[in-house]
């Protein structure tokens, strides 16, 4: 894994596309937004959001195959943005519907794209040149 960059207020990481590199790419994020006195409600979101957006990209854009996925963080004002590139299977976000999944329906998984709309601003993602692109905000109050 990297680390932080030179510049304070941009953070850049590179994991392996498995599910226990996962976590510890979250602690580095964690650490990183502490120190750029993020609040811990905002963390928790951000967390989730990642996980969610992460684990997505190993079990369906990876697969069974080996891949890696690269997180970039930038504080701008109030405003933190996030991009992830990985090399996985293109996804078809259309092909899921705006809402949760039905609850009374005790489906187990569907609700990693909800979350990820519901918690962010300015979802985006793209295909190109065989990366997958997925872009969001998140707005935040430094403690500070």
């Amino acid at each position: 894994m990297t680390g932080q960059s030179e510049l304070q207020s941009e953070f850049h990481l590179a994991c392996k596309g498995e599910l226990w590199a996962i976590r510890n790419a979250l602690d580095d994020v964690e650490r990183f937004l502490l120190e750029h006195g993020v609040t811990r409600c905002r963390i928790a979101d951000l967390s989730l959001i990642l996980a969610e957006a992460m684990t997505n990209i190993v079990r369906h854009g990876y697969r069974d195959s080996a891949g890696e996925i690269v997180l970039s963080l930038r504080l701008e004002g109030r405003r933190l943005r996030c991009e992830l590139t990985d090399r996985g299977q293109p996804f078809d976000p259309s092909a899921l519907g705006r809402s949760a999944p039905e609850p009374a329906q005790f489906n187990e998984g569907g609700y990693g794209w909800f979350i990820i709309r519901h918690l962010s601003d300015g979802v985006s993602y793209s295909r190109r040149d065989g990366h997958n692109l997925l872009r969001f905000s998140v707005p935040f109050d430094p403690v500070n």
